[in-house]
């Protein structure tokens, strides 16, 4: 399969400066390659896009873990679509909610569930599928460890979920990637490649794809 690299750049420019400045230099600059990256696929390449996000936004200028229902948010107020966040803490659903009443225009829902189970029952559209749910801490002590195998384990049963419900365009992004033994997505990344998933960007997130397609217009 042939990727049309004119498709992505990672550069700021004029039609993207908005995000460069406010999700670059806010701190966020780890993950900020992936997600403009995302970003600038589902915008070339999907019309009102759907996007799902699990785990929401849980601290409004949330530079850690970067910021991404308010990201969403405004992607969808400037150029259309929708963002669903799923959560299973209705305390988080409610901040988020607050965060993102900036824009108005914004098409969010916020769901209170646990996300495997909300994305086994979705029959809906999914352009983009951002996940991070579970927290994936750093130590290598007993609890640590264990915490780290069920967020691994986690975030494949997510995917797998939906997994049959995906276009072959959809986009996946998942967070706490470059983390000590592999990351929230080491058990997925390894199921991607056998099921013909490509890895175009692999930093703090890491973003894949089967195939980019072409947007109607």
């Amino acid at each position: 399969m042939e990727i049309d690299t004119s498709l992505m750049y990672v550069d700021a420019d004029d039609h993207n400066n908005w995000f460069f400045k406010k999700y670059y230099f806010c701190g966020a600059s780890l993950r900020y390659y992936t997600f403009q990256m995302s970003l600038n696929i589902l915008y070339q390449c999907h019309k009102d896009p759907v996007i799902i996000e699990t785990g929401c936004q849980r601290e409004a200028n949330d530079i850690g873990a970067g910021m991404s229902t308010c990201m969403f948010a405004e992607f969808v107020a400037r150029y259309g679509g929708k963002t669903i966040s799923v959560d299973n803490n209705e305390e988080h659903l409610n901040r988020a909610r607050g965060f993102v009443k900036k824009w108005p225009d914004a098409n969010m829902e916020f769901v209170h569930a646990d996300s495997e189970g909300f994305l086994k029952s979705y029959t809906g559209e999914c352009n983009l599928l951002y996940l991070d749910s579970l927290d994936y801490p750093i130590g290598n002590d007993e609890h640590n460890v264990r915490m780290q195998q069920d967020a691994q384990n986690y975030c494949l049963a997510e995917f797998l979920a939906i997994e049959s419900s995906l276009a072959d365009d959809t986009i996946l992004l998942i967070d706490d990637n470059q983390f000590p033994t592999g990351g929230k997505p080491k058990k997925l990344k390894e199921y991607l490649l056998i099921r013909g998933w490509i890895c175009l960007f692999d930093l703090q997130a890491t973003l894949w794809v089967k195939k980019i397609g072409k947007r109607n217009v």
